[in-house]
């Protein structure tokens, strides 16, 4: 049986789909049978496209029975795999309720390799890859630092020949954990492993996850890479259509600072004609009409468009290219907005409500100050600002709880001062 299972594994994938259901069927009515071929039964149930709750639930029953804490650890790994949710806490709690300290240590180097794979096939669990989320990958990597430690690990930088053992793999697992969190890219990943200069249960680390953080950054802040069209389409004329939602997003602020300054410095800025715009609907009409009349194909421009929980967006950039649009949210700073309820329309409208779609990582606040009533200070994060200040403190303020929503990539600010054009300069 055991050749049988594994030639239909390693030289009949194309059978997978076919045979998953009626091998599902049957592990389910006899769960005692499994444990001799449990390896090569769940990556044909894996390959074979098994629902990973189904197989999360087949774990739960499996580590239920077992008496064996080698099985348990194997399963907990399946049961992380498909529900890590779930199955890290579960885990979490066992490996601290087991009395010896050596049963706990043996057990998590068991459901480690197990998770990541060792060197030998026979010693993981099928790859659904759940866990493989920036959070899920730091509160592993903590918990095997805490059962696995490094001033335990074993040094073959001697050289000679020698056989791995259990230990080899764990800790070769463990460190895996952290390098499949420090390659994940965006701001999720930068967050934990900041995290982690805090939080590492080994301090000696500590210094090293500073590097690490600011590794991940640089990497970060690069541009995001052209495609060949939008270099060709550069050449010819100094813009590119979006491709991504970052690359919208940049376009946006772009297209806001080019109105700003139109508005602020321009020998035809229409300013007065803007003053006098009644309320924020006809101000949004402004500033939709003048971003669709710059938009060069590279997108378009929607007013007030409807969100699944009846929320409505002031205006959104779109482009077809794009999964999600970039909202901006206008507010006009003569109808008395306070400090404080700037901050909650930045922090619960635009990013709790607007970019509550996973796709949807950057947005922009605009903010216009028209001039119909004297000139205001603003409080922000407990510093008071002036309308030259606004925007940075406004930044500031979202830096400050960036940290607690890591599917944000970018929020800017932009304020349109209207009084500016009508200035003389005294020099």
């Amino acid at each position: 049986m055991d050749y049988m299972l594994s030639d239909v594994v390693y030289h009949a994938p194309w059978l997978h789909h076919a045979i998953a259901p009626a091998l599902l069927e049957w592990v389910e009515a006899n769960p005692t049978h499994i444990n001799t071929n449990r390896h090569y039964c769940l990556q044909i149930l894996a390959n074979g496209g098994t629902d990973p709750t189904r197989l999360a639930a087949l774990a739960s029953q499996q580590i239920a029975q077992a008496n064996d804490p080698d099985s348990i650890s194997w399963w907990c790994a399946i049961r992380v795999d498909c529900d890590p949710v779930n199955g890290i806490p579960e885990v979490e709690q066992w490996l601290s309720g087991l009395d010896e300290k050596d049963e706990a240590t043996r057990a998590a180097q068991i459901f480690v390799t197990a998770l990541m794979g060792g060197r030998h096939e026979r010693n993981g669990s099928p790859n659904i890859g759940h866990f493989r989320t920036a959070e899920h990958l730091k509160s592993l990597y903590v918990m095997m630092h805490r059962y696995i430690l490094a001033k335990e690990d074993i040094n073959r930088a001697d050289g000679g020949v020698y056989s791995p053992e259990l230990r080899d793999d764990a800790q070769d697992a463990r460190n895996r954990l952290f390098k499949l969190l420090s390659e994940i890219p965006g701001k999720a990943s930068y967050t934990v492993i900041k995290q982690l200069i805090h939080e590492h249960p080994e301090p000696d680390y500590r210094p090293w996850m500073v590097q690490q953080a600011r590794k991940r950054a640089e990497e970060d802040g690069d541009l995001e890479p052209w495609t060949a069209e939008q270099v060709s389409a550069f050449d010819k004329s100094q813009i590119i259509t979006p491709a991504t939602h970052r690359q919208l997003f940049d376009l946006a602020v772009h297209r806001l600072h080019d109105l700003k300054n139109w508005l602020e410095r321009g020998n035809d800025s229409p300013w007065q004609t803007w003053q006098r715009a009644d309320g924020e609907t006809e101000m949004r009409t402004l500033i939709a009409g003048w971003l669709n009349q710059q938009c060069r194909d590279q997108y378009t421009t929607a007013q007030e468009s409807e969100l699944a929980n009846s929320q409505r967006m002031d205006i959104w950039l779109h482009n077809t290219n794009v999964h999600s649009p970039v909202p901006i949210e206008l507010k006009l700073l003569d109808k008395g907005w306070s400090g404080p309820k700037l901050c909650e329309r930045l922090r619960n409208q635009l990013v709790g409500d607007y970019l509550r779609e996973e796709s949807a990582g950057c947005g922009v606040m605009l903010l216009v100050w028209q001039g119909s009533k004297p000139k205001k200070q603003w409080t922000i994060n407990g510093h008071l600002v002036g309308l030259s200040e606004l925007a940075s403190a406004l930044k500031l303020y979202w830096q400050s709880i960036a940290n607690d929503f890591t599917g944000v990539e970018a929020i800017d600010v932009v304020v349109i001062d209207l009084t500016i054009r009508a200035r003389v300069s005294n020099s």
